[in-house]
């Protein structure tokens, strides 16, 4: 089988949203099987628990706690007298993380009781998401608590039109807790933007979202560059790179730079050719340092084989994976000792 070299010109990124819109089509209708409908027609086909409003107003002045956190945004400060603080601690919620990545929510919880949030803990539980789950859920976005559960209950109901096993439903909403912030219209044109491109079944879709649900929300302009970036730069086919994403969908949220330099090396350096990486898109998603430093010493052991049909054979998946401990004493049968003397001379 002849070997295929990508011809590289790392020039053409700075020209790639030029040429975006011929290369990546965008879906102008619904593409995904089902059609879905807007959230608010959606509720009358579907069975909620119809509330006025999940929020109640205050029962006491906090005007204090306001005025005295502006400055220092420190929510352990409330654990005295805040039940709802006490309760988030117990929850196992990072205060930390709320107070540095999303200061602007600080407020909008010093103004809740626990009560209004009990109901949100407990849909997101009956879902089947852990409560170890449900507080990194509302440690990264804490917004969700302001979510309307009716709306909340209908983005879920929307994924289970769509054939979302209850399973994939709680690892959706567990690995990525800014899914069910967005609207039902929303999801649907982004899971129809990848079914469009791709060619995928519906069962593809799912497959995808699930595995990797973080990659349905992620910056669609930042996936058509890494998707012209593997087309073009590197030579893969359109069916190629929905071979590499059904195992491998991380691979489109990677930074095209490091894509480019990882594949440089497994192409140019290490002979490895496009078929085998279509069996081991993993490789494409290693740094280019790691896979230098693991195939050099390899090399320096004379046990750098990558091809299956000879002895010793040693799989880019072996080679990649695991600690530097277990690749040197497991992979290299070497000693660690031996490898970080060898890295000092890299």
């Amino acid at each position: 089988m002849l070997k295929r070299y990508a011809q590289f010109s790392f020039s053409k990124i700075s020209h790639l949203r030029c040429s975006l819109s011929q290369q990546i089509t965008q879906p102008t209708e619904k593409t995904f099987p089902e059609s879905t409908q807007p959230e608010t027609s959606l509720l009358s086909s579907t069975v909620v628990n119809q509330e006025t409003s999940v929020l109640e107003p205050l029962s006491e002045d906090i005007s204090h706690i306001s005025t005295y956190l502006k400055p220092t945004y420190n929510l352990a400060a409330y654990a005295n007298r805040s039940e709802l603080i006490q309760q988030l601690v117990k929850l196992g919620v990072n205060l930390h993380h709320i107070e540095t990545k999303v200061p602007e929510a600080v407020t909008f919880l010093l103004r809740l009781r626990f009560e209004d949030i009990k109901k949100h803990i407990q849909f997101f539980n009956d879902l089947g998401v852990d409560l170890k789950l449900v507080a990194n859920v509302i440690t990264k976005n804490p917004r969700i608590l302001q979510e309307r559960l009716e709306d909340l209950e209908i983005r879920v109901n929307y994924l289970k039109s769509k054939n979302f096993s209850n399973q994939s439903i709680a690892r959706i909403v567990s690995k990525n807790p800014f899914w069910l912030s967005h609207s039902t219209q929303d999801i649907d044109n982004k899971l129809g933007f990848f079914q469009l491109n791709f060619k995928l079944t519906g069962a593809e879709v799912r497959q995808i979202a699930s595995m990797k649900p973080q990659l349905i929300t992620w910056s669609q302009d930042k996936i058509k560059v890494n998707i012209f970036v593997i087309k073009e730069e590197m030579g893969f086919s359109l069916e190629d790179i929905k071979q590499l994403i059904l195992v491998k969908p991380e691979i489109l949220m990677n930074g095209q730079y490091r894509l480019l330099q990882s594949f440089e090396y497994l192409n140019n350096k290490m002979d490895v050719l496009h078929e085998d990486l279509l069996n081991f898109p993993e490789a494409l998603g290693c740094r280019a340092t790691r896979l230098k430093q693991r195939h050099q010493f390899l090399v320096k052991l004379r046990r750098d084989q990558f091809n299956p049909r000879k002895p010793n054979y040693i799989s880019l998946s072996t080679m990649i994976k695991g600690t530097d401990v277990h690749f040197a004493v497991e992979v290299a049968k070497s000693t660690i000792e031996e490898f970080n003397l060898f890295l000092k001379t890299l």
